[in-house]
């Protein structure tokens, strides 16, 4: 009776430690927004340091990939936050490093300043060439979306 009693109490201890230990946070994993309102659009990488964001702090984006379509002279790389209802709350636009079409890139985003940003959002990285008649369809060349939160 004595060595039941010992060893439930060890087996007690064991999985309150267990459960004690924090789980590792995962990172938000990145969604294909191509198609719909963005037909020329092809999925890219995100990476954001830090990961998760973090309100009130500077914030990079590293965008990598191949595209079917050159990025040009005057492309963009703009990191757009929306609230849960599609509000936008802020978005920062940054210049693209020029590339051609089916060649590997690599994109570092210069430092921005988050505002307060809540629990649940949108957090959508495009890249865009854009025109004067601004067309997303045409115009937006790469995308990708996570939902950070419950929704």
């Amino acid at each position: 009776m004595n060595q039941k009693s010992i060893f439930l109490f060890i087996l007690l201890i064991s999985l309150s430690v267990t459960n004690a230990i924090p789980l590792e946070k995962r990172e938000p994993q990145f969604d294909d927004c191509s198609g719909g309102n963005f037909a020329n659009a092809q999925f890219i990488n995100v990476a954001m340091s830090p990961d998760p964001l973090v309100s009130n702090q500077s914030v990079t984006f590293t965008v990598s990939g191949t595209l079917n379509h050159d990025i040009k002279d005057n492309g963009l790389i703009i990191a757009q936050l929306d609230d849960k209802n599609g509000t936008n709350i802020v978005h920062f636009p940054d210049h693209a490093t020029p590339s051609n079409a089916g060649q590997p890139f690599n994109m570092k985003t210069l430092p921005h300043t988050l505002p307060v940003i809540p629990a649940n959002y949108f957090l959508t990285v495009f890249i865009v060439n854009p025109t004067p008649q601004h067309n997303d369809s045409t115009d937006v060349i790469g995308c990708a979306t996570v939902k950070v939160g419950s929704f």
